[in-house]
């Protein structure tokens, strides 16, 4: 390995820094990771071997720019990165540094010298390896994907913490864009030492060519943010020069919010727990003499509380002496069904009639029975106060119960059995966005739009719905006549369809749908879905059809897609399969999911024909946790918002990296079944026994005040 002169002296000016820290006063270092402008965790510009927790989101944005890739006006860095999986953090990053100029709408503003702008996708990978006295290690790769090359870099880093202070040392091979410079090349390292008893920590570090030097601050978990994070960083460089030689120190700043999207169940048990109004203890006995409440009394009772937590077509009955039965249909709480199934599981078992062993409920959507749950009312009831999971995990069971039959239930008199209706119309709200990324004409060039989506059922499993979208704004690039105008959002009526779902054995689900798509095409679409006897693995076909008026082109739009989803466990599948795009092309697929919380964050990479594009989606709800109680009319928000962003990979024989709104698109329903019926997939028992302290927090959210 050789090192140059420069690249020591550089390194020792850098450890006398340090040095100069580690005396001042010893204190705990602040909790948290800071994200360097390349975008990974790290320090000011250089990575650390830490990574995000898993399940961690980052946001960050900030200006700063290696001078060697040019002097510009305007300099911007956005990054996104997820903790993936446990040791691996993935980033995309977008940077723009430029002088656009001010030309005719929808003219070029970026060209060659004056300015660049690129994607990227960052990864880092910390090494299981836990053994006293050996740093933390990772290694990295940098500007993995696309077709420009200006950060490209393989790391090794290893980092500790010494008392107050963090350290981190590393070594990387950059790879220089024709005419260009290294960005990350060479021994780099730096350290970060905390001031006191504050949230600030002080940062110095070399990244190979420069020096910086910096100030960050790390602010409380937030409550009001999901509980995340914001650290804001204020940082100079030190001997920087373009290259052609000359000066160029220059202060730039950042900010990070990091954001935990799931929650463990240990810490979702101990904050019920602390915000609990306690249930009476289970060995308080009824005073002599007292009023008890016949089984009519209870179930009339419990059919009440049920509809007060606004769930709709309640309906409870007993099954001989000691079962009890209830049936409901959720459109209020949309994250997950596993808040409203933790609200009827909860106030059943509360208020069963006694002498009941065992509560069974099923779940609804349109009318058709999706899920199944059953388990002892004894343990369920221990299990809300005390929130010890093992016993009620194992008194679960799932799927239909054994000689059920809706006649051998007996349902209560009056309104308590009566499954009545009481949502007629729902109206959910979502947005629509449509953009083009890093182009030559502009940074971020969008059209963005509300969809109004009407839903009314009609008999079991039918639906009618309709959408109407509503423009809201747009960049002038998108305007008639403009370069991205076949991306603007169009105002009007963009769907008017029927819906019908059934299940065609206990373990095939169907839906099809019919009528006008997109605006003015008249087709179909559906979906098939087998679920597999021996395991969770699930089976998926799909397509759509669409034909447009005769001044149309294309006239017809075909989509068609097969596909097998292994699920490794309840948080991790893996979809593989073959497909027909919307553009005619056919080839394999690949996604990879993995769920934090209720939300999704999935990893793609689609190949039809020549082309093939890889992408990052980000799957989440847009709504409250608990929305509009049911009635007449209800109004939601969505339950599953996805946007994605994607880059074709370049090859050579397809080189350039062009813009094709249109290429390699899958199959995307109008309709989604499992978003709709199936709880975005996740009926499976690990899905439902794996949120168990979820059930139990929901109901002291949303069913506890209707406990006297």
């Amino acid at each position: 390995m050789n090192f140059r002169t420069g690249g020591l002296q550089r390194i020792h000016q850098t450890s006398l820094a340090l040095m100069g820290l580690a005396m001042l006063p010893a204190a705990a270092l602040a909790e948290g990771l800071g994200v360097a402008s390349l975008g990974a965790t790290g320090g000011l510009t250089i990575p650390s071997a830490y990574v995000l927790n898993s399940g961690d989101l980052a946001l960050s944005m900030g200006n700063y720019q290696d001078p060697k890739l040019g002097m510009f006006s305007r300099q911007q860095n956005y990054s996104l990165g997820i903790g993936l999986l446990p040791g691996v953090e993935l980033f995309g990053r977008f940077a723009e540094y430029s002088s656009r100029r001010a030309l005719a709408p929808g003219a070029p503003s970026l060209t060659g010298g004056n300015g660049l702008s690129d994607i990227s996708a960052n990864l880092k990978w910390q090494l299981p390896i836990d053994l006293p006295g050996v740093p933390t290690l990772a290694v990295g790769a940098t500007d993995i994907s696309g077709g420009a090359v200006f950060f490209k870099s393989r790391y090794a880093v290893a980092s500790d913490e010494v008392g107050p202070l963090r350290w981190s040392l590393g070594y990387a091979q950059g790879k220089a864009r024709t005419g260009g410079a290294k960005v990350l090349d060479g021994v780099f390292g730096g350290a970060e030492l905390k001031l006191g008893s504050s949230r600030a920590t002080l940062l110095a570090e070399t990244d190979g060519t420069q020096q910086h030097a910096g100030l960050r601050y790390y602010s409380e978990e937030l409550p009001w943010l999901g509980d995340g994070q914001l650290v804001g960083t204020l940082q100079r460089s030190f001997g920087a020069t373009t290259l052609a030689g000359r000066s160029a120190n220059a202060t730039s700043v950042n900010v990070s919010l990091v954001v935990p999207l799931g929650m463990a169940d240990k810490a979702r048990q101990r904050r019920t727990d602390a915000a609990i109004r306690p249930l009476a203890a289970l060995e308080d006995a009824v005073p002599a003499g007292a009023m008890v409440a016949t089984p009519q009394d209870r179930l009339d009772s419990l059919a009440r509380a049920l509809r007060a937590t606004g769930l709709d077509r309640v309906r409870v009955g007993m099954r001989g002496n000691n079962e009890l039965v209830v049936e409901y249909e959720n459109h209020r709480y949309l994250h997950n069904e596993a808040d409203a199934l933790g609200i009827v599981l909860g106030l059943a078992a509360e208020a069963a009639p006694a002498g009941t062993t065992r509560v069974h409920v099923l779940t609804r959507k349109a009318g058709l029975e999706v899920l199944e749950t059953s388990v002892e009312v004894a343990a369920y009831r221990s299990f809300l106060r005390d929130g010890d999971a093992a016993r009620v995990k194992d008194t679960m069971d799932f799927g239909r119960m054994p000689g059920y039959d809706d006649a051998a239930v007996q349902w209560a008199a009056g309104e308590a059995g009566a499954g009545r209706r009481q949502n007629w119309l729902r109206v959910e709200v979502k947005p629509l966005l449509s953009y083009a990324l890093g182009t030559e004409f502009s940074a971020f060039d969008y059209s963005l739009a509300a969809n109004v989506r009407s839903t009314a059922s009609l008999w079991k499993g039918a639906e009618v719905y309709a959408d109407v979208v509503q423009r809201i704004t747009n960049s002038s690039n998108t305007e008639p006549g403009r370069v991205f105008a076949t991306s603007r959002q169009r105002n009007g009526l963009r769907t008017l369809a029927l819906q019908q779902s059934f299940w065609l054995d206990p373990r095939l689900f169907t839906s099809v749908g019919a009528g006008k798509f997109d605006h003015d095409g008249l087709g179909a679409e559906g979906e098939s879905i087998l679920f597999l006897p021996w395991r969770a693995d699930t089976v998926h076909l799909k397509g759509s059809y669409l034909r447009r008026p005769d001044d149309a082109r294309p006239r017809t739009v075909e989509a068609y897609a097969g596909s097998y989803r292994w699920r490794f466990s309840p948080e991790t599948w893996v979809e593989a399969g073959y497909q027909q795009y919307t553009d005619r092309s056919t080839g394999p697929s690949v996604v990879f999911t993995r769920w934090f919380g209720d939300v999704a964050v999935q990893l793609f990479a689609r190949k039809g024909g020549k082309n093939t594009f890889v992408g990052l989606e980000l799957n989440l709800p847009l709504t409250p946790r608990q929305g509009m109680a049911a009635g007449p009319v209800q109004l939601t928000g969505t339950a599953r918002y996805a946007q994605s962003i994607r880059t074709r990979q370049t090859n050579a024989s397809n080189a350039g990296n062009f813009v094709d709104s249109s290429a390699v698109r899958p199959v995307d329903l109008n309709y989604k079944p499992e978003v709709e019926l199936l709880n975005s997939g996740r009926i499976a028992p690990a899905d439902i026994t794996g949120q168990v302290q979820r059930l139990r927090e929901s109901f002291y959210l949303y069913a506890r005040d209707q406990i006297d």
